[in-house]
């Protein structure tokens, strides 16, 4: 056996010593995953009314910054736990004292437009607002709606608004009932049965065995379908099926 031993060395670079080989099996996402968690374990927590100022201004500021921006609330309702803020701002305490005020048919359907006088304000939902899915041919932002006796320094939302998220609110507490007491869900109410107001297939209301507390008064059940739009004076306003409307049986004599 013939063992052979080479007299020369192999010559490597000076600069090879100080580069570091990267780590292959680490990929951006890794790192980028480590820095989420780090900047989220950094984060302090946010006290509720900080919580609820910061929606209520995302809100507000969607309009002026972007109006293309889609808001809309399933969106809202689906990623904030709307349910457990209602139970912590009111859970543990007594049954809140009802301060729904009760409007007539007639005042609510005033506000079914669009804005008219220069000191009207559109709907806080801007192109999210349900008066422009009526009729895709004819859209407009209707004008917020405005409960008497009541201040109007923040934008509020139209009637069509109004009643969609007052209904939504609705079948959420019916099928996933809160463990506390919580507040009003609704804005305000109607009456029903009632001659020139609502009749009784036309709103909701709370079954006894329900939380009344939440939502004392009927309010209207909102449907797309149940709507139309017209044109007066230059002017689009939205109109409700006639038969949503109570009658009393005509007296006729023999």
């Amino acid at each position: 056996m013939y063992i052979f031993r080479c007299k020369h060395t192999m010559q490597i670079p000076a600069n090879w010593n100080t580069n570091k080989r990267q780590r292959s099996s680490r990929s951006r996402g890794d790192s980028l995953r480590k820095k989420s968690r780090s900047v989220y374990e950094q984060t302090e927590s946010v006290s509720l009314n900080e919580l609820c100022n910061s929606i209520c201004q995302t809100i507000l500021d969607s309009k002026s910054a972007q109006a293309s921006e889609a808001l809309s609330f399933e969106t809202i309702l689906s990623n904030v736990p709307y349910q457990k803020i209602l139970e912590n701002l009111f859970g543990g305490a007594s049954m809140p004292n009802c301060t729904v005020p009760v409007v007539t048919k007639a005042y609510e359907e005033s506000f079914m437009r669009e804005c008219i006088y220069q000191n009207e304000r559109k709907c806080v939902m801007g192109n999210e607002c349900e008066c422009r899915f009526i009729d895709r041919d004819n859209q407009f932002v209707g004008v917020e709606f405005l409960i008497p006796d009541q201040e109007h320094s923040t934008p509020q939302m139209c009637v069509l608004c109004s009643r969609k998220l007052t209904q939504k609110l609705y079948y959420d507490t019916l099928y996933r009932p809160p463990t506390t007491h919580v507040g009003t869900i609704q804005r305000y109410g109607v009456l029903c049965s009632v001659d020139g107001e609502y009749g009784v297939d036309y709103v909701l209301t709370m079954p006894p065995h329900g939380p009344l507390h939440c939502m004392p008064y009927p309010s209207p059940v909102h449907c797309r379908n149940h709507y139309s739009i017209k044109v007066h004076s230059a002017t689009r306003y939205i109109v409700q099926r006639p038969e949503s409307a109570f009658r009393l049986p005509s007296l006729t004599t023999a």
